[in-house]
């Protein structure tokens, strides 16, 4: 009996589930038919720009995608598209981007702090090392990266920036291809941080630092699998629309240089992976191969109309991309169920700086953040959050130059959204060198220094700073400063320094050198003052020992001194120029003066002082600067031994240097730059043609009491900024009856 209704019930179950079934609709012929379409988009740096235009043309033939796969160049458009951005946003934000200021780590110069902007002024290289002991350490890559994370956080948002996602749950689902440097092994992203699995993709060894994710360092993974074929097929698909934008192979032509050789060994190795990818495309996939010609995978600034080259060739393939097309009602179906999936984000509640036990006091990140609008630290409920100003502002705080990177993530409890800010600190510090070469000759003489830097950072909790510097040549120079600040907030400081200096001042007579003074100083300096972005003022008192040693052969014509020195230095700088060699946009102004007095127990007494001001304006390539300079004495004698100086290029063009002697000089010039082409990051900032027009007043005699006359100049000048320094070859004419001329080349500043 209980067998028997055991039995009924198993019957009326079963039946029930036929029923349901019969009463669901039936799937339709295209939707059994329809296979599961991925999009591989391959890598190859600026040329990759080329993909936004394929997939324009996708979505105007009504293909529906199932999952997308990229590396490098395509995980970043492949990624954005998937999280949700529409086409026409990412074209138009990738067209707005300042791909130079991208690639380079700090922030515009304007915004850094003056103590960051000082070597702008000596000659040292860019190259910052890290010393420990007798070791020098090398940073990871040319640029750490983290302003492409800040591009991709924006441009990711609406997916939510979760820190640990699921990339099926994306919008689309996506996957990132990525090589584990150490292990020397692809790695498949599809779930973790959104953003630092696209820029681990992205992570161009040599050139983009890696990416820590997990302990495991990653870069580009074009290295191993440039065009992810597999990855699409284990994500989804049964059929791959490939879009491969690599460069290929080199001509033997282009293999006549070490350079060309060693990138070449980059192809083959990537182009071995492309073909593996290429050979397992069956009879249903498509592959699309953009006709980019000879376009360089580093021009990105240039690359916008590689858009239509994508366009024109997924049209060239029309007839087979047809055949997955959707009616009109179907597609506008799945638009929808795309858009369905993403997520609702909750709004930014609080921004905190994560602690992470370092040397660099984290007060200073929080002091950087307070206070500014749209990045709400306080909480405050009037300012609004947005990822653009926490961007500018994480970038500003990096220029201070304690930072490896800047980095941030979402935290999410129970629906409050709190942003963990943390700078990530120089792996290669606390301790940093840097060295650099100096070079000016004119059609007489020629100058070289070598130059020597190291800094001592965080040597207490409120960023104490000892820094050396030494110079050798010409110009000997050593100086050593303790910067001690008096707090984080007030940018008030007090600065102990010892200074020593030797070098030789000449004189000139009828064109022809006469002689020189060595004058060789050694002085202790105690100064106070205060600093930000906007410049610095100091002051101090200062004793020392002066003698000067004149060498005119047999001629007596000036005296020696050995002399005590005490007296005050005072400095007023205002910068805000972007660039004190080749400025293009800004102001700078710099007040300086110097004095001893004899009641304080010098040997001397006499004041010198002067001021510049100097300003530029840039309309596209092109840009003009402007400046003056005016020195004098406000009480004494300026003495033979400490004279101003002009004379050289862009200090009286024509003149030898230091030509043009004085108690009393001036400088007016104008200075025009043609920006002829842009240098990659790792080599500099640009290449420049430019001339200028000049007028100084001072004395030719070795008498610098006589009278001065104005004395107009020109010059023409090839100009480059580079990882060096500036460098300069120029030719100088001064218009005054003897009509000098010289050609100049420099590295260094001018």
């Amino acid at each position: 009996m209980a067998a028997s209704h055991r039995a009924n019930i198993a019957t009326f179950a079963l039946t029930s589930l036929i029923l349901a079934a019969a009463s669901l609709p039936a799937p339709s012929t295209a939707d059994q038919d329809r296979p599961r379409i991925g999009v591989v988009l391959g890598g190859g740096g600026a040329r990759g720009v080329a993909h936004l235009g394929v997939l324009k043309v996708l979505e105007e033939m009504h293909i529906p995608i199932s999952c997308i796969a990229g590396t490098s160049m395509g995980s970043l458009v492949g990624g954005v598209y998937a999280a949700g951005m529409p086409l026409d946003e990412i074209q138009d934000r990738l067209a707005k981007i300042d791909w130079q200021d991208l690639f380079t780590d700090d922030p515009p110069r304007a915004e850094k702090p003056f103590r960051a902007k000082r070597d702008d002024f000596e000659s040292l290289f860019r190259l910052e090392l890290g010393q420990r002991g007798v070791d020098l350490l090398v940073p990871p890559g040319s640029t750490a990266g983290y302003k492409f994370e800040f591009l991709l956080r924006e441009m990711v948002a609406r997916a939510g920036n979760y820190a640990d996602q699921d990339f099926d749950r994306l919008p689309i689902p996506y996957r990132a291809m990525a090589t584990d440097i150490e292990h020397g092994r692809i790695k498949e992203f599809n779930s973790g941080d959104l953003v630092k699995a696209m820029r681990a993709s992205m992570s161009v060894p040599g050139a983009i630092a890696p990416v820590e994710i997990d302990g495991a360092l990653y870069v580009d993974g074009g290295l191993l699998q440039n065009v992810p074929v597999a990855a699409a097929r284990n994500a989804c698909a049964d059929v791959v629309i490939v879009v491969n934008v690599g460069s290929g192979l080199l001509p033997r032509a282009e293999l006549n240089s070490a350079f060309g050789i060693s990138l070449q060994m980059i192809n083959v190795m990537m182009e071995q992976n492309v073909r593996q990818s290429l050979d397992s495309l069956g009879p249903r996939d498509i592959l699309i191969q953009p006709e980019l010609g000879n376009f360089s995978s580093a021009n990105f600034a240039a690359a916008m109309p590689l858009v239509e080259k994508g366009e024109a060739a997924a049209r060239a393939n029309a007839d087979a991309l047809q055949r997955y097309s959707l009616p009109v009602a179907e597609y506008r179906a799945w638009r929808e169920s795309v858009a369905a999936r993403i997520p609702s984000v909750p709004p930014v509640s609080e921004v905190r700086v994560a602690t992470s036990g370092g040397r660099v006091n984290p007060a200073v990140m929080e002091r950087e953040l307070a206070e500014v609008p749209g990045i709400d630290l306080r909480g405050r409920p009037e300012s609004d959050f947005s990822l653009e100003n926490l961007n500018t502002r994480l970038e500003q705080v990096y220029g201070r130059g304690d930072f490896e990177r800047m980095d941030y993530q979402m935290v999410d409890r129970q629906g409050i959204r709190t942003v963990e800010v943390q700078g990530v600190e120089k792996s290669w510090g606390p301790n940093y060198v840097k060295f650099g070469l100096g070079l000016a000759s004119d059609s007489d003489q020629a100058r070289f220094n070598a130059s020597l830097s190291h800094r001592s950072t965080w040597i207490n909790t409120i960023g104490a700073e000892w820094r050396n510097d030494l110079q050798i040549g010409y110009r000997d120079h050593f100086a050593s400063e303790f910067y001690q600040p008096i707090s984080l907030t007030a940018g008030a400081f007090v600065a102990p320094r010892l200074e020593l200096q030797e070098e030789p001042i000449v004189y000139f007579l009828d064109g022809n050198r006469i002689g020189d003074y060595r004058t060789s100083t050694a002085r202790v300096h105690l100064d106070v003052g205060a600093q930000n972005k906007y410049g610095e003022i100091r002051l101090g008192a200062l004793a020392g020992h002066l003698e000067a040693n004149a060498d005119f052969g047999l001629l007596p014509v000036l005296p020696d001194y050995n002399l005590t020195q005490v007296g005050y230095n005072v400095r007023a700088v205002f910068d805000q120029i972007d660039s004190p060699s080749f400025a293009r946009n800004g102001v700078l102004a710099e007040f300086r003066s110097f004095g001893t007095f004899n009641d304080w127990g010098s040997d001397d007494e006499y004041n010198k002082t002067d001021i510049l001001l100097m300003g530029a304006k840039a309309i596209d390539r092109h840009a003009l600067q402007f400046a003056a300079y005016y020195g004098t004495s406000l009480a004494g004698d300026i003495p033979t031994y400490d004279p101003f100086l002009l004379g050289g290029f862009l200090r009286g063009s024509g003149y030898r240097m230091d030509e043009l002697v004085g108690d009393n000089v001036a400088l007016l010039r104008t200075v025009y730059t043609y920006k002829m082409t842009s240098l990659p990051p790792l080599l500099g900032r640009g290449v420049y043609l430019g001339g200028s027009l000049e007028a100084t007043r001072g004395s030719l005699g070795i008498d610098i009491n006589s009278e001065k006359e104005i004395r107009p100049s020109a010059s023409i000048f090839i100009g480059a900024d580079t990882f060096l320094g500036p460098a300069y070859l120029a030719w100088g004419h001064a218009f005054a009856h003897d009509h000098p001329n010289a050609l100049y080349l420099l590295l260094g500043a001018p």
